[in-house]
């Protein structure tokens, strides 16, 4: 039997960061489009209902993914990390350009890196940015971060967060051996891809919005 072999945290790093880089420069165009057709299916809606709209569609999303064998990528990632967690940064990652989008952010207009990482981490943030020298108050926001975060701090932050996100992604693959039985393994991977997924959706939303 071969023996399966485990990401190293260099190559975990790395994927994340090409994944970041390609969906916040490479990919825009479409998930602006995206963000624009949905809009126009529903006049008249406000932001923060058009934000849920996303969330809720590609957090399932991202639910489908953890239950099957994962989806294919065009990008050349590490073969050792894990499918499911590949396809739910991707989600992830998808869902916080859109919803920039929807609050006015663009590629042109904002340091989508910046806040894709943020966003990502959730309540990591937080600590991250404190680690660099910033304190940002009750929550990580948008308004927040243009306003303390220099050039510096962002080379800085794209160091500290992505060990933040891979911590918890480690965490996650611990479920990836359940996958290899399907009838098992399905069912606890959307149960796990899931929430993690909408938790991540709201934090954008959260964070573009003010509102935190």
């Amino acid at each position: 039997m071969k023996r399966l072999k485990i990401p190293t945290t260099e190559e975990m790093q790395t994927a994340l960061q090409d994944l970041v880089s390609w969906y916040s420069h490479s990919n825009i165009q479409d998930i602006e489009e995206y963000v624009v057709k949905l809009r126009s299916q529903n006049p008249g809606i406000t932001d923060d209902d058009l934000a849920k709209k996303i969330v809720n569609r590609k957090a399932w999303k991202c639910g489908l993914i953890g239950a099957a064998t994962g989806i294919p990528g065009g990008l050349a990632l590490p073969v050792t990390i894990p499918a499911n967690i590949v396809g739910c940064w991707r989600v992830q990652i998808i869902t916080a350009v859109a919803i920039a989008k929807v609050y006015g952010h663009t590629a042109e207009s904002t340091d989508l890196k910046t806040d894709i990482f943020l966003i990502l981490a959730g309540e990591a943030a937080k600590e991250s940015l404190k680690r660099a020298g910033i304190e940002v108050g009750k929550s990580v926001t948008k308004k927040a971060v243009d306003k303390f975060v220099t050039r510096e701090v962002m080379k800085k932050i794209w160091k500290i967060i992505p060990q933040k996100i891979i911590t918890k992604a480690g965490e996650k693959s611990l479920f990836s051996f359940m996958k290899m039985v399907p009838l098992v393994g399905a069912p606890i991977g959307f149960a796990f891809d899931w929430p993690a997924a909408l938790f991540v959706g709201n934090t954008a939303i959260k964070y573009y919005s003010g509102r935190g």
